[in-house]
């Protein structure tokens, strides 16, 4: 694997960066920037073309390989992208003699001849089941393009089997043409010893043992449910406080009032990878309990730094966490999710069992397998006789 596929010395690949976003990687982002480290230096032979839209930054330099593009973008719209992902990105690729284009979060070049050689990786599709969660125009722009790259993909990849059936059953692609590329958590997340955690507990919860929540305050990741179900944990007796790392997303979650007054939350905003990796290794436990997931980055980077986990029994969760979560929620049912925050704060050996669990399964989930996934899916990319065959 590697080098070029069926092109002889080498491949011009162009490489979709627009979520590579200096100082606000997401979690898409997070995955692109990996697997695509991880593609550049397991392709040595090949040319790549990194596209961006933000001013050039130390995030694009991915290898001596590889040549960074900017292309501006005036604004965050949808017809300004399908703009980005239309003529202005075809322009480029023909000036540059591209020979085939990878996306990692799924939009695809428009308007290039059938046989022109496009992957696409599609993390969930939360858009179809829930379009009340973002604004009426990016469910629409989601809902089309997303339909479309779906079947012009010559290669579609996802990062779980929940993500996997739902393509199937959504857009109707065959299973057997849909490759697992996974999520991983980056070697940072790690346990923390006893004056780590101490120096955690200090900085992010006045000295207290905390819960942490690591995500965006998206609609979808049940912040409302969550906040209730610390309410009814406090109500009960419940003694750690909850740290909440992450910002809003579409829309500012309603904060209750009288919940806040007590200082028992603590809300960090977003945070870069050293201290990221601080809140998340100093907690007693995570308490994850979304509506919907592709995959569940947290879950995993929660698991590698040794922390318990409460999650929802939803989506991909499952498939991720395993034998490894202490508690599988309904994340509607705010009273069984403090109930499940009260035992495993009550049962220290459970929770030592879990985290060695967690330990252990998070050494599953690796960006340099994944790395590896994604060069065998280009390598397909590269000989379109061998599209559907084969696949992880």
């Amino acid at each position: 694997m590697g080098g070029g596929g069926t092109f002889e010395g080498m491949a011009r690949i162009a490489l979709n960066g627009r979520l590579l976003v200096p100082g606000k990687l997401e979690g898409i982002g997070k995955f692109t920037l990996r697997c695509l480290q991880e593609l550049v230096r397991l392709r040595p032979h090949d040319e790549f073309l990194l596209l961006v839209d933000r001013p050039n930054d130390e995030l694009f330099h991915l290898g001596p390989n590889v040549e960074v593009r900017r292309i501006r973008i005036p604004g965050r719209r949808p017809w300004l992208l399908r703009w980005w992902f239309g003529a202005a990105m075809r322009r480029v690729l023909k000036q540059w003699k591209a020979e085939a284009f990878v996306s990692l979060e799924g939009p695809l070049v428009s308007g290039m001849p059938d046989d022109f050689p496009q992957l696409s990786v599609i993390h969930d599709l939360n858009f179809e089941h829930h379009p009340e969660w973002i604004p009426s125009a990016w469910a629409s722009y989601y809902q089309t393009e997303f339909r479309s790259c779906a079947h012009r993909a010559h290669v579609l990849c996802t990062v779980s089997e929940f993500s996997r059936d739902d393509l199937v059953a959504q857009y109707g692609r065959p299973k057997e043409e849909i490759r697992l590329v996974p999520n991983a958590a980056d070697d940072a997340f790690q346990p923390l010893d006893e004056a780590g955690q101490h120096a955690a507990r200090t900085r992010f919860a006045e000295g207290k043992m905390y819960w942490v929540y690591i995500g965006s305050f998206h609609p979808r990741k049940n912040l409302q449910g969550l906040l209730s179900a610390f309410q009814t944990y406090v109500d009960a007796g419940g003694t750690w406080d909850l740290v909440l790392v992450g910002e809003a997303m579409w829309q500012t979650p309603e904060w209750p009032q009288a919940l806040l007054a007590t200082n028992r939350v603590h809300t960090t905003g977003r945070l870069d990878e050293v201290p990221l990796t601080q809140a998340l290794g100093g907690a007693s436990g995570m308490v994850f309990v979304p509506w919907f997931e592709g995959f569940g980055i947290p879950l995993v980077e929660a698991m590698a730094a040794g922390v318990p986990v409460v999650a929802s029994h939803v989506t991909s969760l499952p498939e991720v966490g395993g034998d490894a979560v202490c508690a599988w929620v309904d994340p509607g049912n705010p009273v069984a999710i403090s109930k499940a925050m009260l035992q495993v704060e009550a049962q220290p050996q459970m929770r030592a069992e879990h985290v060695a669990r967690g330990l252990a399964r998070a050494k599953a989930f690796s960006w340099r397998d994944s790395g590896q996934k994604l060069d065998a899916a280009v390598d397909d990319l590269l000989q379109p006789s061998r599209h559907t065959q084969d696949v992880a």
